[in-house]
């Protein structure tokens, strides 16, 4: 799942990669191209399983295995005045996120997850193109301070359908700060903010997004603090969630604040916000997570309390290994009192899931 790294004034990281630039006159020096690429990815088998039909498969035997696999290609390079440029392609391989998959794998597929430019130096650094927004990128909170698939951000599949604020890879044009005594701003606009994050929100033009926060220390303990909001407008038309069937034709103003604090192995995080473009709901989450060694566990909570319909809680514990380098074991296990994904013919209610993985990341 969401992977959210702090872009920081002394390394700029995006979409998951610390960028290394090469200086282009040293390299034409040398009869070389200027523009260095690198190729990072993953590939990961898991099983899952999971009560009342969740998976919704068919047959649904309540377990099935699934494949997740990501290619990452980046190419920059360096001015000799700093400038830092290049560009960033993610694509899905054959696979996709484990609650999306249902009995089988279109092994067959592939598809680009994200791809922008980017150019960044002592002004900040600004990316264009399809790209996580400054909504997800620069938000710190509980989803950070868990282990195995991402806990409350994982791979289970009974999640709950509001935990974040993620409105996806749609095309935009972003713009970071530099980092000035722990601080950074961000901010993105979408001219068209319809068919983001799986949602049919054909009815969204103009958005924004809008983000801050800052990274300290005292006394041995580690402190992140983050504000992110997001505006959509609503151009006439009607806007249904399939998730939830919620539909909505007001304008989106959504929120969160979260943080993060950290000590020695130990770290907890805590969000709160509120989503206003569908099933209005407010939400709170918090997460404590232990590293020891190779290994970690964690533990977290999730609480959606929407305007019309009934309260949802979700716990999660979850853990990882490293067996050895560039190889992890990955586990969660989660409890959702009230899921929406629940097809047994009742009507929401509770259900379990689990998932387990083992992934290398090259």
């Amino acid at each position: 799942m969401n992977q959210r790294l702090l872009l920081g004034s002394t390394a700029l990281v995006g979409a998951g990669i610390l960028f290394a630039g090469t200086a282009p006159a040293q390299a034409q020096a040398q009869g070389q191209s200027p523009i260095k690429v690198i190729l990072g990815g993953y590939t990961e088998f898991g099983g899952q399983a999971a009560t009342d039909e969740t998976l919704q498969s068919d047959p649904d035997q309540g377990y099935s295995f699934y494949m997740d696999n990501e290619v990452h290609i980046t190419a920059e390079a360096v001015t000799s005045g700093g400038l830092t440029y290049g560009s960033y392609l993610e694509m899905e391989a054959g696979s996709g996120d484990a609650p999306a998959l249902q009995a089988s794998d279109d092994g067959g597929n592939v598809s680009v997850d994200e791809v922008n430019l980017f150019f960044s130096g002592g002004f900040g650094r600004a990316e264009l193109g399809r790209q996580d927004g400054v909504e997800d990128v620069m938000f710190v909170g509980a989803e950070d301070a868990q282990s195995g698939t991402g806990g409350i951000d994982g791979d289970t599949a009974n999640l709950p359908s509001v935990y974040h604020l993620s409105w996806g890879d749609q095309t935009k044009a972003t713009y970071f700060t530099p980092r000035i005594g722990g601080f950074q701003l961000g901010a993105n606009y979408m001219p068209d903010a319809s068919d983001t994050g799986g949602r049919d929100t054909d009815g969204f033009g103009d958005a924004f997004a809008l983000g801050a926060n800052w990274v300290g220390a005292f006394s041995g303990v580690d402190l992140t603090l983050s504000a992110v909001a997001f505006y959509a407008n609503n151009n006439g038309g009607v806007v249904i969630n399939p998730q939830t069937g919620g539909v909505t034709n007001d304008d989106a103003k959504d929120y969160a604040v979260g943080g993060l604090l950290g000590l020695g192995g130990l770290s907890f995080g805590a969000t709160f916000g509120q989503r206003t473009d569908f099933d209005e709901s407010t939400f709170w989450n918090v997460g404590l997570k232990y590293q020891f060694g190779a290994a970690s566990a964690s533990v977290g909570y999730a609480f959606d309390h929407p305007d019309a319909g009934d309260d949802q809680n979700f716990f999660v514990v979850s853990g990882d290994l490293a067996l050895m380098p560039g190889v992890t074991l990955k586990a969660d296990v989660s409890y959702n009192d009230e899921d929406p994904g629940k097809d047994d013919f009742t009507g929401p209610g509770d259900t379990i899931a689990g998932v387990a993985t083992i992934q290398l990341d090259y």
